[in-house]
């Protein structure tokens, strides 16, 4: 199902889109992807827009974009592939059902996430909902962008990972996914009085 669904999700790009698409989403900036292949920022950003209409989706999206980067590293599927994900024609806003649902998935996504204290694990998710944009995640949660910076320096140390790196938050994007247990909403996070967590 994995294959079948990246193959007839990427259906409509060819090679050098793909590539263009890989390392924009690995360098994290329209600029560094420009810088990296050759090209003007504008043309990098005229053709990302033109890819996004091309695969009908909100390419700007985080979870459209870790869903796509999933796509990309895909092994090719195999000859006369369908087209379909069980559930209606492949979107890249629409993983196949049951993808994230395996033994082996859950297990990655604990050894990624695991252990992150509740504040920790809504904070992180919000930042990334935001594209790894400090302010606005911040005005979301109600808490102060140095709080919100110093939370995701945590997160960063407990997860020893790279939150610069924009491969590294589209794989935290999806193992948090996998082991929701609940809403990460900012709404469930715990407020107390003081000026960590400003009440609402």
């Amino acid at each position: 199902p994995y294959a079948r669904w990246a193959g007839a999700v990427l259906r409509p790009l060819a090679p050098a889109h793909q590539h263009l698409l890989l390392v924009w989403l690995r360098t994290g900036s329209k600029p560094r992807a420009a810088a990296a292949l050759g090209l003007s920022a504008g043309t990098v950003r005229a053709r990302i827009r033109e890819l996004s209409r091309l695969l009908s989706a909100d390419l700007e999206d985080a979870t459209v974009q870790a869903h796509l980067l999933l796509a990309l590293r895909a092994p090719a599927p195999t000859e006369g592939a369908g087209s379909e994900n069980g559930n209606g024609p492949a979107r890249l806003e629409t993983l196949p059902a049951g993808l994230l649902d395996t033994d082996a998935a859950r297990s990655w996504a604990r050894g990624l996430v695991g252990g992150l204290e509740p504040h920790l694990r809504i904070a992180l998710t919000c930042w990334l909902d935001h594209h790894a944009r400090t302010a606005p995640a911040a005005a979301e949660l109600h808490v102060h962008r140095t709080t919100l910076a110093n939370w995701l320096t945590q997160c960063a140390e407990h997860l020893a990972q790279n939150l610069g790196d924009a491969t590294v938050r589209a794989e935290i994007h999806l193992a948090l996914r996998a082991t929701r247990t609940g809403p990460d909403d900012p709404a469930a996070l715990p407020r107390r009085g003081g000026r960590t967590y400003r009440r609402l």
